[in-house]
Formats: structure tokens, sequence, C-alpha cells
């Protein structure tokens, strides 16, 4: 469907989701000449600079479901301290239009994909698009994710990860409600929540096996069959961009 958002410049399943990710959005901004855009969990490290907004020409809103958390953001942007997942003030939907709404390792932790979305719709200008950046079911390390116990896949994590930590960037439940790469599941979804058009983007391989050698191999093999072979199903990430 290239009409959403100029698909045909997207990438796609061989690139890297997270490298990606920066230029696509860049190329969604562009393509929808958005000029009122949206960041879901910016917390206190939202995705552009204030000199990336200047550049590309908009005005970047970056949430929080804490206030203090935004305490911590670069000072210049606007703030928005709402939880997508649940009932919003009519007014605070009602003030707000914006042009696009992302996230980014998000709407995994929200237990109720249905009322996210819908919020999300109800926030966008008309013609507006959202496009969530999600890990997926039924990628293995994600399966394991959701079904061991957090405290236990939060002491994994900080093993593979040096980079995580409590404080700077915790690790929270992941439930993954509709989190998924194929567009034939998530099209009916979507446009039953009020949108028109949906493109899903797959990606394939994760970074969580890169110390385990058995593991690497197993799982390496199993990414490169299903890249070969585009099995959604078990893809790894995803881009979820739907147009209201």
């Amino acid at each position: 469907m290239p009409t959403i958002v100029g698909s045909d410049r997207i990438v796609r399943q061989t690139e890297s989701a997270w490298t990606s990710l920066k230029p696509t959005l860049e190329h969604v901004i562009s393509h929808l000449q958005a000029r009122s855009v949206l960041e879901i969990g910016a917390g206190r490290h939202p995705f552009f600079s204030m000199d990336d907004a200047k550049r590309l020409g908009f005005a970047l809103t970056i949430n929080d479901i804490e206030a203090d958390e935004l305490k911590y953001a670069p000072p210049g942007f606007d703030q928005l301290v709402l939880d997508v997942a649940q009932d919003v003030d009519r007014a605070i939907l009602d003030g707000h239009s914006f042009d696009l709404i992302f996230s980014r390792m998000v709407f995994e932790h929200v237990k109720d994909a249905r009322k996210a979305w819908t919020n999300l719709r109800d926030l966008l200008a008309p013609g507006g698009v959202g496009f969530a950046f999600v890990p997926t079911l039924y990628s293995p390390p994600f399966v394991l994710n959701r079904l061991l116990p957090d405290d236990l896949t939060g002491r994994a994590l900080r093993l593979m990860d040096k980079t995580r930590n409590d404080k700077e960037i915790p690790k929270f439940p992941a439930y993954y409600d509709a989190c998924r790469a194929s567009e034939a599941r998530l099209r009916p979804f979507l446009q039953d929540v009020g949108f028109s058009e949906v493109l899903v983007v797959p990606f394939y391989g994760t970074p969580y096996f890169p110390r385990i050698p058995v593991l690497r191999q197993v799982f390496g093999a199993f990414d490169r069959l299903c890249t070969q072979y585009d099995l959604r199903t078990f893809a790894s990430y995803a881009y979820i961009i739907a147009r209201k």
C-alpha cells in the first residue's frame, strides 16, 4: 500500500529496525509534511533533538505517564502527561491534533492495545498517522519475556545488555497485545478502531543471543529462514503504521 506514507521507500526485512527508525520517521514526516508530532513514552529521552525538529520543520510534543519523568527531558519541547492506554479526559483529546504520533518500544507494555490505538486516533488530525515500533510475538526471545517472571527476565536482560539499569532504562512488564508483524492480522483490528489504511513492516533477528554460542547459531539460522520466506509470525520487530 505505497500511498500511506510513501512506503516504497520504507526499509523491509533484512535491514535493522533500530538503525532504520530515524531515517524512516524522517521520511514519514517529510511525506506527510507533518508540522505537529507527538512522541508517546518519550520520557527523559526524546527520539528527536530540538535541532532535528527545527531542521525538519515540525513542533515536537513529548509524552510520559509521569510528570516527574518529563522534568529530566531536554528543555524546549511541549509536554503532554497522559497514559495512552487508559481513559483520557475528553478535554485533552479535543485540545490536541497531531499529524504524526509515534512510539518506540512502548506498545508492548500496553495491556489494552485497542484503548491505546483509539486514543491515538482521537489525538490525530484527519489524515494523520500513528506509528508504533514494537517487538513482536512470536519471536522466541519475546515469547520467553512474556512467559517468564519479570525479575528473572530483568536479570537476564541486564546480563546481556550492560546499558540497561533500573534508574535510566528500567525494564517494564510486557504484554505484546496486538504486537504482531502481520498486516492480515492487524488491518481488521486497526480499521475497526477507525484507521483507513494500515501498513506493517516486519524485521527479523534480535541482539539477545550474541554471547551464547549454541543459541547464536540456532537462532541465527532460524532468523535467516524466517527472512527468506517472510514468516511474519516469527518476525522480531515491526513498524505498525496506520492512517486516520
